[in-house]
């Protein structure tokens, strides 16, 4: 071969690859320009040079191309690792062809070769990425996995197979299809046409069926799983445990409607202290939350030691309420609930028990499993509800009940003590008007027999006194004196007597009204004290109830009272307006005024403590304001309605 021909050696040149010829002895005696890029050296300096020495690696001289020449196949392949002039070091594909002459020797052999860095730098990256898939894949706590067109798995992680609670992944190969691993296999059959459908699905709740046939919830995304030209192959997926999650959701849902139960019980005593408004109210709201059809509550009265049915929803369909007579499958717990001392640890919840309720006239019944009841350390009644229905509860419904019989036994014993207080409160209510009433009617008949007896009395020693003066003899001065002093005396004492009995009980105010009397009472007290009083009463056309006359009359007298003992004022204002639906009686003063919170007088403080139950036991409202220096204002509404004040017209 001429190597020195020019034609040859362009062409030789423009090869992509290496190329470099050797003798037998492996000289080198041809060096092209690209395996002069890839060495680093130049044609001259590899000339003649060994190709173990160019190429710094011992293939060469052990090659059985140069030693084992019988050997020698006539191509040999293989990559290796060469050392640049430099020093580097780069990955290479070499093929070396031996030379044979016609005689069948070897007479030297062609080396090509090509530089694999960058096919060697992503077959690295192809396998790390692998590698980091295969990791992500076996790693990840989340269920992996591949299936065919036709659910088939074609790969799957440990985690799946731990989460489902198989063995190993090799069980999960032999399931016919993934719909097996399905509570419902309609879960995966609409995850396959919503995939076919836009390619993917993301959070798609589902229920898979452990080995054991439980349930695991999970949440899946998935996509289509394509071959190397992009043709559907399969789907792949990936399914997130959340059954801790849905648990705490569930248990939080539980907690919410349990809040909800209470809130509405709490609500309906807020709106009522009346048991027959909150425990229908309890019953239908917790028959409604767990879904029962029948539902009852007993209350206990240890007076007649018996159950007592006081409400019910339903259960008129099995049983006649008339006749619902708990019959205890536990006789021992029945006489315990029925002990007037019976007492009980508190706890979150108690264990239920069965009653059975009867109609003797149908021979129907009914098994209940009840729930008790308790308020404070006694039990007071229990909710009942089908046996049947009960069998399903959760725990958390168990303490749902707990709770509710526990709020339950709070909220009666409360009500019981509200109207107990609400009956007492009547009582005190009806002997404070009793005591009122009496007071104000032995008041008049005091101040009448003061006037007709107690009068009548002393005009007749009056009379008799004159008698005498006229029988005896003037002669005497100290006899005149005596006579004039008695005659003084007893005109006194008359006078006092008709004050006394006119505080006592004006007879203007019987006689004639509120008006007038008040009139008379405040010009005598402008008389005696040097007080601007200004009265007057607006919108009255007659007289109105006497007792309510009474009642404004006295309060004018504290209010006025009170003005002139302790403020020290120059001006009272007395305004008494007949308005609707209320009497509103305003007193107001411009004296030193007080604090109200403030016991510094207690006559003062009991004269307004008097206005102020009397007024609450009309049913009106006082209002007191007053501060020091700015005097003080009254204000009493009244109000007409239901009879309690009747307006009428006396001729």
């Amino acid at each position: 071969m001429d190597l020195h021909n020019k034609s040859i050696a362009a062409i030789l040149n423009n090869l992509s690859d290496a190329f470099m010829i050797m003798d037998a002895s492996g000289r080198i005696n041809y060096f092209n320009d690209v395996a002069a890029q890839i060495t680093g050296y130049t044609s001259i300096e590899v000339m003649n040079m060994k190709c173990s020495k160019l190429l710094k690696t011992a293939y060469c001289d052990k090659c059985c191309l140069f030693n084992n020449q019988n050997a020698a196949p006539k191509n040999y392949k293989r990559e290796l690792e060469i050392t640049r002039k430099n020093g580097t070091k780069i990955p290479v594909e070499c093929t070396t062809s031996i030379l044979i002459d016609s005689a069948g020797l070897m007479f030297g052999a062609v080396e090509t070769f090509k530089d694999i860095s960058q096919i060697k730098s992503l077959e690295n990256s192809l396998k790390y990425s692998e590698f980091k898939y295969r990791l992500l894949f076996e790693s990840t706590k989340d269920m992996i996995f591949i299936v065919s067109l036709d659910g088939k798995f074609i790969d799957i992680n440990q985690a799946m197979a731990d989460l489902l609670g198989y063995n190993g992944k090799d069980e999960l190969y032999l399931l016919e299809n993934i719909e097996r691993i399905f509570i419902d296999p309609i879960h995966w059959n609409v995850c396959r046409k919503h995939i076919d459908l836009n390619g993917f699905i993301q959070d798609f709740e589902v229920g898979f069926k452990k080995k054991d046939g439980t349930r695991l919830h999970g949440c899946l995304s998935a996509n289509v799983f394509l071959d190397d030209n992009g043709h559907i192959i399969g789907y792949e997926g990936i399914a997130k445990d959340i059954t801790a999650r849905m648990d705490s959701f569930r248990n939080l849902y539980k907690h919410h409607q349990e809040l909800l139960l209470l809130n509405t019980v709490a609500l309906a005593i807020n709106s009522s202290q009346n048991l027959d408004d909150v425990l229908p109210t309890a019953l239908n709201e917790v028959m409604t939350l767990l879904n029962f059809s029948i539902g009852a509550i007993f209350l206990i009265n240890n007076d007649k030691a018996s159950f007592e049915l006081h409400t019910e929803k339903g259960l008129s369909q099995q049983i006649y309420k008339t006749q619902a007579k708990p019959v205890f499958h536990d006789i021992q717990l029945m006489n315990f609930f029925l002990e007037k001392n019976a007492r009980l640890t508190p706890k979150s919840i108690f264990p239920s028990f069965k009653i059975t309720l009867k109609n003797f006239d149908t021979k129907r019944s009914i098994i209940l499993s009840c729930f008790l009841i308790t308020e404070k350390e006694c039990p007071s009644g229990f909710m009942a509800f089908p046996e049947q229905e009960t069998n399903d509860l959760s725990l958390e419904d168990f303490h749902l009940l707990g709770s509710l019989g526990n709020f339950l036994g709070g909220a009666i014993a409360n009500i019981k003590l509200i109207q107990t207080v609400q009956k007492h409160r009547e009582d005190l209510k009806r002997l404070t008007t009793l005591l009122f009433q009496s007071k104000e009617a032995e008041r008049k008949r005091i101040a009448r027999e003061l006037h007709d007896e107690t009068g009548s009395s002393l005009i007749g020693i009056n009379f008799n006194l004159e008698t005498l003066e006229k029988i005896i003899p003037y002669d005497d001065p100290a006899i005149k004196n005596i006579f004039k002093n008695i005659t003084r005396q007893i005109n006194h004492t008359y006078q006092e007597m008709r004050r006394i009995s006119h505080l006592l009980h004006p007879a203007l105010l019987t006689d004639l009204g509120l008006e007038p009397a008040l009139d008379s009472y405040l010009n005598r007290i402008n008389k005696k004290i040097p007080l601007h009083i200004d009265f007057k009463m607006i919108g009255f056309t007659g007289r109105i109830d006497p007792d309510i006359e009474t009642i404004l009359y006295r309060f004018s007298q504290e209010a006025l009272s009170n003005t002139i003992k302790y403020a020290k004022a120059t001006f009272f204002k007395l305004f008494i307006i007949r308005g609707y639906p209320s009497i509103i009686f305003i007193a107001e003063d411009n004296g030193i005024g007080f604090e109200p919170d403030e016991n510094n007088n207690e006559r003062h403080s009991l004269g307004l403590l008097s206005m102020r139950e009397r007024t609450v036991l009309m049913g009106g409202k006082f209002f007191l304001r007053s501060e020091k220096d700015k005097g003080t204002h009254i204000r009493i509404e009244i109000p007409m309605k239901n009879g309690e004040l009747s307006i009428f017209n006396r001729s």
